[in-house]
């Protein structure tokens, strides 16, 4: 069974609020200073809480400074998207880092010097 539409909805406005927020929003240095993007937003089935998969390219330090940045700003990014948002409830936002996305990356440059024959 999948997901309805309005779940599908709500998690695209989430993620979308969410990266305007990333953008405008949020002054935490560890948000700053790394290139973060906001990937995907998994609502659970009772709209209480969303995983945000986040993507950042840099180093370890980064990417836990990253998380540490997203869980020190919930309260304010969750006040955020509260208001621009109509439902019952807030989800509460959990920040979970997906690393395949920068291995992809990494993937794709190897294979470019491969090509151009640069070892």
């Amino acid at each position: 069974m999948g997901v309805d539409y309005r779940t599908q909805k709500l998690e695209e406005l989430i993620k979308e609020k969410l990266s305007l927020l990333l953008v405008k929003g949020l002054k935490d240095p560890r948000l700053l200073d790394s290139f973060i993007t906001i990937l995907d937003v998994k609502l659970a089935r009772d709209g209480r809480s969303a995983k945000v998969i986040i993507s950042v390219i840099g180093s370890e330090k980064e990417k836990s400074d990253a998380i540490r940045g997203f869980e020190s700003a919930r309260g304010f990014i969750q006040m955020k998207i509260g208001k621009e948002l109509r439902v019952k409830y807030i989800p509460h936002l959990y920040f979970q880092l997906d690393d395949e996305t920068e291995d992809r990356v990494r993937l794709v440059h190897r294979l470019i010097e491969l090509e151009r024959g640069e070892e």
